[in-house]
């Protein structure tokens, strides 16, 4: 026997259920695509000793997402809700961050004039929301010396952090913190890289 409350019958019930169930099947599967940006006024200064000698080569991304998927605000059950597209590839969003980072740096040559090359694979660059959110980046960063072709240098550079989010999880979590703490994972990545004092040195800056 159909028990009808406060006089919804069984029918509108069924539909009103219904709708919540499509509703919720659309925020599934809503994305929004994101810009992440190196953010050249947060270097302190030029290095005394800088010379726009630095090209960017080439990026390689061995990530198994999709070439712009950064990540996800996920459901109780781990489903994803909210995804993060970033607006262009993630093999050209780290370059044009690590060409920023050069930039700022006075390190930057004009395309075929410097001595050395930088080669870059992306093995993370990542995040996610389930209760706290969450940012991986991880990068192997190479140096060719231009005259020889050999590789001088190598490292692989990583970021990883988190924060404790808010209660608003869920449909209600917020794209734009989840993709300004992937922006900041990001930037710490490329300053470790550039910052690093062997790296300073095979280029003769320090």
């Amino acid at each position: 026997m159909e028990v009808c409350v406060r006089g919804i019958g069984p029918v509108r019930r069924f539909n009103a259920t219904m709708a919540c169930v499509l509703a919720l099947g659309v925020s599934a599967c809503s994305s929004t695509a994101v810009d992440l940006t190196y953010n050249r006024a947060a270097v302190s200064a030029t290095l005394p000793k800088a010379k726009p000698t630095v090209e960017v080569f080439g990026v390689t991304d061995s990530r198994k997402n999709s070439s712009t998927r950064i990540g996800a605000i996920r459901g109780g059950f781990g489903n994803p809700i909210k995804t993060l597209e970033a607006s262009a590839p993630v093999k050209d969003v780290v370059r044009q961050a690590f060409l920023d980072g050069l930039s700022a740096r006075g390190l930057l040559a004009a395309p075929g004039a410097g001595s050395y090359g930088i080669e870059l694979t992306v093995k993370r660059l990542d995040s996610s929301q389930l209760v706290r959110r969450e940012a991986h980046s991880d990068f192997v960063f190479s140096v060719i010396e231009k005259t020889s072709g050999r590789q001088i240098y190598s490292k692989d550079v990583a970021d990883n952090r988190a924060d404790e989010g808010s209660l608003a999880g869920g449909i209600l979590g917020s794209v734009e913190e989840l993709r300004k703490i992937t922006n900041d994972s990001l930037q710490a990545a490329v300053d470790q890289a550039l910052d690093n004092p062997a790296f300073l040195s095979v280029i003769g800056v320090r």
